[in-house]
This record gives structure tokens, sequence and C-alpha cells, in this order.
């Protein structure tokens, strides 16, 4: 058999089976021809999309966002154009999230603040008094509007 295993795909990237497999499976990489024992073959080219996808990811790409950009590649087209759209967008959300957190932090570093003057003294019966006794000032939507993880229906 020419083609790398998955074993040697996983070491060439950094990327575990499991991984590989999944991303196969969602559709971010094609997926590999079989040799007649089962196994998968891979080629020199999706250990380089996987690399791709990993230098991606730690530009803060989503996977979508990292199979538009595969898309455009394997189809002839020239990626580079979307992916500086995409970058200044993400730049522009970063600046806005850095923003919101400036401001959040100011908001809790006050509480904090306050709640260390009083010291331990406060007396705590039900509810914490300092949560209760803070600024009404909300926190950034993000911050506070983050969705609970799903909990798994018990049998």
């Amino acid at each position: 058999m020419s083609g790398l295993l998955i074993g040697e795909v996983a070491k060439r990237t950094g990327f575990p089976p499991p991984t590989i497999r999944y991303y196969e499976e969602v559709g971010l990489l094609k997926k590999p021809s079989r040799a007649e024992s089962g196994y998968r073959s891979y080629s020199s080219k999706t250990v380089d999309e996987l690399l791709f996808v990993r230098k991606a990811q730690a530009l803060g790409f989503s996977l979508d966002e990292i199979a538009e950009i595969l898309k455009l590649s394997r189809s002839g087209q020239k990626p580079c154009e979307r992916v500086l759209a995409m970058s200044h967008k993400h730049l522009q959300m970063i600046e806005s999230r850095i923003r919101e957190l400036q401001k959040f932090r100011g908001y809790l570093a006050a509480e904090i603040s306050k709640w260390d003057r009083q010291g331990t003294a406060v007396t705590c019966d039900g509810l914490c008094q300092f949560i209760s006794d803070a600024a009404p000032e909300p926190a950034p939507s993000e911050i506070v509007d983050r969705p609970l993880p799903r909990r798994r229906k018990i049998r």
C-alpha cells in the first residue's frame, strides 16, 4: 500500500486518529481510499490539509470557515480574498470583545474593592450579601448569557 496509515498521519500532524476520522465524517477531509485490508490509505495532500487546519484553528477560524476555505481551494479558486475578509471580521469581533471585557473588568474590580473594604464582617444569611448588594451594572451579554452545558438524560 502506497498511502499513509492513520497512525502515520496522526504523527505527522499532531491530530489524534479519532479527530482525523471525525474530520472525514463531517466532510472537512475527503474520505480516503481503502486498502484491501480495509485500512484507510491517506495521501500526503491529507497531511498538508490537516497542517493547514491546525494553523487556521490557531488563527481563530472555525471548522465551518476552514471547510469553506478548503472547498474553494479544491475547486481551483483562490481563497485568500475570502480569508482576508473573514480575518478582518474576526479582528473586529475580538476588538469588540476586548472593549466589553475591559468594561466588565472595571465593574468587577470596583465591586471587589468595595467587598474588600467591607471585609469578612459582612453577615451572610441566605444569599451572599456581596452579590445581593452589588451595583446593578449588567455584565457584557457574552459573559452572562453563555448557554449552560447540556445535561445528559439520566435513565
